[in-house]
Parts: C-alpha cells; sequence; structure tokens
C-alpha cells in the first residue's frame, strides 16, 4: 500500500499543478475586406470573429467563427466538379466560418506565438451547412502577437482548405518546391484582441 501512496500522490499534485500551466481564452477580431478590387459597398466591408481558446502547457485548443459576407461565401463554394469538370456556382448568402483547431501556442512573454490545424464547417444563411464535394473542409492557422497580463493583441493568418488532400499538396508545393503561393492566396487576416482567464 505505501509503495502505491507516492506514485498517486505524485498523480494528484501533476492534476492539481494542470490549472498553473492552463489558460481559458475569449477574443474578438476584426479582417479587412477580403475584395479590395470590388467598388460594390456590400462586398468591402471587413469580417468580424469570435474566438474560444484554452491551452494546457504548449497543447492549444482553439474554436473561431467568423462572420462571412455572401461575396465570400459564393467565392467559397463555388467548385468545379472533378468528375465532369463543370463549375458549380456557390450559394449566394452570408454565414458564418467555425474552425476548430489544435495547436502549440508559445508563450516568451510577453511574445506569443501558435500554429494549429484543424477542421472547419460553413453555416449558411437559413440554418444550412455546406458540404460541398469535399465534406468538411480543414484550415491551417499561424499567429504572433504581444501578452499584456490578462489581455493580448495578435495578428494570425487562416488558411481554407475544401480537403486534407489539397491541404497536403499545398504543403508539399511550400516544403519541397519553395512555392508557398498555395498557402497564402485568399488567406483570412485577423487582428485579434484577446482576454486570458
Amino acid at each position: 500500500m505505501k509503495k502505491l501512496l507516492v506514485p498517486l500522490a505524485a498523480i494528484l499534485l501533476l492534476a492539481l499543478a494542470v490549472p498553473a500551466f492552463a489558460d481559458w481564452e475569449l477574443g474578438i477580431g476584426f479582417t479587412p475586406s477580403q475584395n479590395s478590387t470590388s467598388t460594390d459597398p456590400n462586398q468591402v466591408n471587413g469580417i468580424i470573429d469570435f474566438h474560444v481558446g484554452y491551452a494546457i502547457s504548449i497543447l492549444y485548443f482553439a474554436w473561431d467563427a467568423y462572420a462571412m459576407p455572401a461575396y465570400w461565401v459564393n467565392n467559397a463554394t463555388t467548385y468545379i466538379d472533378p468528375s465532369n469538370g463543370w463549375v458549380s456556382q456557390g450559394a449566394d448568402v452570408p454565414g458564418f466560418l467555425n474552425t476548430f483547431d489544435i495547436g502549440v501556442r508559445l508563450i516568451l512573454r510577453p511574445i506569443v506565438v501558435y500554429g494549429e490545424i484543424g477542421t472547419n464547417l460553413l453555416y449558411l444563411y437559413g440554418g444550412q451547412i455546406y458540404n460541398g464535394y469535399a465534406g468538411v473542409g480543414v484550415n491551417a492557422r499561424l499567429g504572433a502577437g504581444v501578452r499584456f497580463g490578462f489581455w493580448g493583441v495578435n495578428i494570425s493568418g487562416t488558411q481554407i482548405f475544401a480537403t486534407w488532400t489539397d491541404m497536403s499538396a499545398a504543403f508539399h508545393q511550400a516544403i519541397y518546391r519553395g512555392d508557398t503561393s498555395y498557402l497564402t492566396a485568399g488567406s483570412v487576416l485577423s487582428l485579434n484582441f484577446v482576454l486570458y482567464f
């Protein structure tokens, strides 16, 4: 019994110490217009996003929801059907892009850097979930910022992909061919304000 007591005490101390290395985050962000060439005032509005995150040590979990305008939803949901080569026009309604990510967050006071990868779902106005030709999409995000005690500010870039295959092809192009255009083209750049709990 005494031999069992030491490992149990160590596990209990570790369990008590985890909250000391854990953070909850709540945030709001702003993304400038993704369609700067348009003269239509409905297509030059910025995008608001909401953020909830949780970190244990360097492991990082995040949920972000972007209020996407109709032109972005239309661009993101228009695709070429791989089976017959026809263009399938996308939905022309606003929506919420939800990203669910896991990654790594490092805090080198006061600097914060993070990288995440995960899935995304696009909820369309009217209650539909967009599935497209590929089902659930995927995304990758990199960010950096400054933390001032209980609040901070950071800049993040999120790239949305239709499939895991598309994402792995983009990373392959960047790593083996030095072509980062597939990783940066169409990425959503956001300025985020975060509260830490």
